[in-house]
C-alpha cells in the first residue's frame, strides 16, 4: 500500500472534518486556518474523522486497490485538496506540516515514518502537481480507471499502434516430442533483503517495517525476531537468501535464472540514492557468487529508486532524473546480458536477449505503468516508447518463427498497473498470442496468476505471479522452478509445469534448523492435463463450485504460512478469483 495514498486519505479526511466542523460552529464565526503553532485544531476537527468515512474500510479497500465510489471519492477530494493547496502558494514547508499532523494524529505510523516519508516525497509532489493540466477528476480516473472517471486528455488516453501484419491463426500448442529435452528455469521475486536484520530484535515495532537493529531487542520472547525470518513486518535476513542459493544449487540443474524486481528492503521512510545503490550491488554479487555460470535475468521492481515507485520519464533531467539508476543498473546486470541488451536497458531498463535459437527472452520496465509512479500524471503516453518496442520485437519474433517469454515485476493486471498502459499491453499480448509462450512477474508476494481473454471469452494466454522470496505480509520465503519444453527444432516453449519450494519459518527458528521444502507442482497438485491457458480457465471455473480445491489453492497463495488469517469465503473468495481473471488492471469484465 503506497503511502502517497495514505497520506491522500488523510486529507480527504480533514477536508470532510473540516466540513462536520464547520456545520457544528454554532455562534457562526469561520474556522481559522490551521497553523503550526496550532497543537489543538487538527485533534478537534480529526475526531469527526469516523462518523464521515470508515477509516478502516478504506485503507483496507487500499490494501487490494479496489475501486469503489468510497475510493474514488478519497482521490478526488485529496487530490482537490492539495491542488488547491499547491494553487494558492501555500509554502510547501506548511503543506508538509499539515501532512505529519494528519499522520501522526492519525497514528498512521510512528512518528519519525511519518517525518521520512513526508521529507522525501514532498519536493517530488509539488513538482508534479505544479506542472500537471489535470484535474481532480481526470487524475483520479488516469490512476483508478473509467470505474472512477472517464479521461479526455491525449496524453492520458492513448493507444499503441499495433503491426500492419495480419494476425496468423492461433497455433494450438501440441505436447513436447518424447524425450525431448526440457529446460529447467529458477523464479525469484520479491528478494527485500534486509542487512539489518537482527535475530532477536522487536518483531512487533509497530512501524512499516520491524526486525532491525534499530529497533532494539524485544520486550518479551513472543515479540522477537526469528533467526531466519519472521512472518511480522520483515524482510529477509542474509543467512536465509544465501541459505536458499546454497540449497538450489546443491539441489536442482537450473539452466537459467528469472528475478523480477524489489531488492532493497521496505524501509521506505528511510531510503538513500547510495544505500539503494549498495543493496542493488549487493544482491547482485550475492547471486552471481552462489549461482556459478548460471544466466540470471533480472527485471526491475518499484523499490529500486531512492523514493519507492519514483521512476520518471527519461526526459526528465536535473533534479529529478532517474538516469543514476539506468547507469546502476546496467553496471550491476551487465555480466549477464549482451552488449545490444545493455543499451535499451541504459535507456529504458528494459531489454531482450535470446536464451536459444528459439526463444526470445524480454524483461520490461513496469514501472512505466505503476499507478503509485506520478511521474505518469505529467504524460503517461508509452514513457520510453516502451510498448511501441515491445511490438517490434514480438513482430520481428513473430517473422522468425521464435517464442517469446516476458518478465516484469508489477503484474500488468494488478491494480497498481495504469489502466491505459495495461489496456495497451492486452491488446499487444492477444495479438501476438502464437508468440508469447509465457509471462512471469511478482509484486504481490502471493503464488497466483492472471488470465488473459481474446474473443467470446477464449482464453489467450497466462501470467504467473512468483511467490516472493521475503516472508514481508506474512508468507513463508519461497522459489519457483518452471520445466519449459527446451532447446530443440520444434520445441513449444511452453511452461509445461511449475514445482514451488517453501521455507516453514516456524519450524526454521524453533529447531535453528531450514528446511526448504517442495511446496506443489501445478500439475500434480490440481490434476490438471496442461499448464495451457484453457487449463487454468478450467481450474478457476472448478474453484468457484469446489471449496476445498479452492481451498487447498488459498494455502498455496500464502505459501502455506503458519501466519493466522480468516478462511476465505464470500466476498474474499469472489474477489480472489477476479483478481486471476483480470489481466486488465481495473477490469472485472471476465469476473462473473
Amino acid at each position: 500500500m503506497s503511502w502517497k495514498w495514505i497520506l491522500l486519505l488523510a486529507t480527504c479526511l480533514l477536508l470532510s472534518a473540516c466540513a462536520a466542523a464547520q456545520e457544528e460552529n454554532t455562534d457562526g464565526n469561520e474556522l481559522e486556518e490551521p497553523s503550526k503553532e496550532d497543537g489543538k485544531f487538527f485533534p478537534k476537527l480529526l475526531s469527526h474523522i469516523f462518523d464521515i468515512l470508515s477509516f478502516r474500510k478504506v485503507v483496507a479497500e487500499l490494501k487490494v486497490g479496489k475501486t469503489s465510489p468510497t475510493m474514488c471519492f478519497v482521490c478526488k477530494f485529496g487530490i482537490a485538496l492539495l491542488q488547491h493547496f499547491v494553487e494558492t502558494d501555500k509554502p510547501q514547508e506548511e503543506i508538509a506540516h499539515i501532512a505529519y499532523t494528519i499522520c501522526s494524529t492519525l497514528k498512521l505510523d510512528s512518528d519519525r515514518v511519518c517525518a521520512g516519508i513526508i521529507n522525501l516525497f514532498q519536493d517530488e509532489m509539488m513538482y508534479i502537481f505544479k506542472r500537471t493540466t489535470l484535474g481532480p477528476q481526470e487524475v483520479c480516473g488516469v490512476l483508478m480507471g473509467n470505474e472512477c472517471s472517464r479521461i479526455s486528455s491525449p496524453q492520458h488516453n492513448w493507444t499503441v499502434p499495433l503491426t500492419p501484419f495480419p494476425k496468423p491463426p492461433v497455433e494450438r500448442v501440441l505436447e513436447p516430442l518424447k524425450g525431448a529435452p526440457v529446460i529447467r528455469v529458477l523464479h525469484l521475486s520479491d528478494t527485500h533483503l534486509d542487512p539489518y536484520y537482527m535475530e532477536g530484535a522487536n518483531a512487533d515495532c509497530k512501524e512499516l517495517m520491524c526486525c532491525r537493529i534499530a529497533d532494539g531487542p524485544a520486550p518479551t520472547p513472543s515479540q522477537a525476531a526469528g533467526k531466519w525470518g519472521d512472518y511480522r513486518n520483515c524482510d529477509t535476513p542474509l543467512r536465509t537468501l544465501e541459505h536458499m542459493l546454497r540449497h538450489i544449487t546443491s539441489k536442482h540443474k537450473i539452466d537459467y535464472v528469472l528475478w523480477t524486481g524489489d531488492i532493497p528492503p521496505h524501509d521506505v521512510w528511510n531510503t538513500t540514492r547510495d544505500e539503494q545503490v549498495h543493496i542493488l550491488h549487493k544482491v547482485s554479487n550475492i547471486l552471481a557468487k552462489n549461482l556459478p555460470g548460471i544466466p540470471v535475468y533480472p527485471a526491475l521492481g518499484n523499490h529500486e529508486s531512492a523514493r519507492i515507485n519514483s521512476f520518471p520519464q527519461p526526459e526528465v533531467k536535473g533534479k529529478f532524473s532517474i538516469q543514476w539508476l539506468h547507469e546502476e543498473v546496467t553496471s550491476a546486470w551487465g555480466r549477464w546480458l549482451p552488449q545490444d541488451a545493455q543499451r535499451t536497458l541504459r535507456e529504458g531498463m528494459y531489454y531482450a536477449v535470446r536464451i536459444n535459437p528459439g526463444l526470445k527472452l524480454i524483461s520490461l520496465n513496469m514501472n512505466y505503468c505503476n499507478t503509485q509512479n506520478w511521474w505518469m500524471l505529467l504524460n503517461s503516453t508509452d514513457p520510453a516508447r516502451e510498448l511501441e518496442w515491445l511490438v517490434h520485437q514480438l513482430q520481428d519474433s513473430e517473422l522468425r518463427g521464435e517464442k517469446v517469454h516476458i518478465i516484469g515485476h508489477i503484474p500488468p493486471g494488478h491494480s497498481d498497473c495504469l489502466p491505459v498502459w495495461s489496456a495497451n499491453y492486452y491488446r499487444i499480448i492477444n495479438r501476438f498470442e502464437s508468440t508469447v509462450r509465457g509471462q512471469f512477474f511478482g509484486h504481490s508476494h502471493l503464488d497466483e496468476l492472471e488470465v488473459f481473454y481474446g474473443d467470446e471469452s477464449r482464453p489467450t494466454n497466462i501470467a504467473y505471479i512468483g511467490p516472493s522470496v521475503t516472508s514481508y505480509d506474512g508468507v513463508n520465503p519461497s522459489y519457483r522452478i518452471y520445466s519449459i519444453d527446451g532447446n530443440y527444432e520444434k520445441s513449444t516453449s511452453a511452461v509445461l509445469d511449475h514445482e514451488t519450494y517453501f521455507l516453514n519459518l516456524t519450524e526454521a527458528n524453533l529447531f535453528d534448523r531450514p528446511i526448504w521444502r517442495l511446496s506443489y507442482s501445478a500439475r500434480q497438485e490440481y490434476g490438471m492435463q496442461s499448464l495451457q491457458p484453457n487449463q487454468w480457465n478450467k481450474l478457476l471455473d472448478r474453484f468457484q463450485v469446489e471449496d476445498p480445491l479452492f481451498q487447498k489453492f488459498v494455502r498455496h497463495l500464502y505459501h502455506l504460512s503458519d501466519f493466522p488469517r480468516e478462511v476465505c469465503t464470500g466476498e474474499c473468495k469472489q474477489e480472489t478469483l477476479c483478481r486471476m481473471r483480470t489481466a486488465r488492471s481495473h477490469d472485472s469484465t471476465f469476473c462473473n
